[in-house]
């Protein structure tokens, strides 16, 4: 297995469910754009203690974070078990929110008057990719 470093948005409203061990876990898809009109797709998986630190924090569909875990990749069938595809499971070992609104802020909690709202913060410099070469 490797670590796994991504940003993303949660995919689905969180439903935990009890192993047959008795163990609370949780399922949820997991979306990190990775270029312009490209997406990676992973089913992160957490249990036990994290489990309630994603209900407790608010974690909902749309939520903005950031996550850290094992990546692995997974045989697994689709289509009532007739396809025969692949799929990148994150074993959660860490979460956090990423910069923005809160997840438990609704547009009713916004002050009314733009000017007294925090002022935007300057836009993040992207890099493209293209780079000089080094020199020899």
């Amino acid at each position: 297995m490797a670590q796994i470093f991504a940003f993303g948005r949660v995919e689905n409203d969180l439903a935990p469910k009890k192993s047959q061990k008795d163990s609370t876990y949780v399922c949820f898809g997991f979306t990190e754009q990775t270029g312009k009109g490209q997406f990676q797709y992973y089913q992160v998986w957490a249990w036990e203690d994290e489990v309630s630190r994603l209900i407790q924090l608010g974690v909902k569909k749309d939520s903005r974070l950031w996550i850290t875990g094992t990546q692995q990749l997974v045989d697994c069938t689709a289509g009532h078990g007739k396809e025969k595809t692949k799929v990148l499971k994150i074993y959660l070992s860490n979460f956090g929110f990423l910069p923005g609104r809160s997840p438990k802020e609704s547009p009713a909690d916004l002050p009314d008057d733009p000017g007294t709202a925090d002022a935007a913060p300057p836009p993040v410099e992207v890099l493209d990719g293209e780079r000089e070469s080094l020199p020899e």
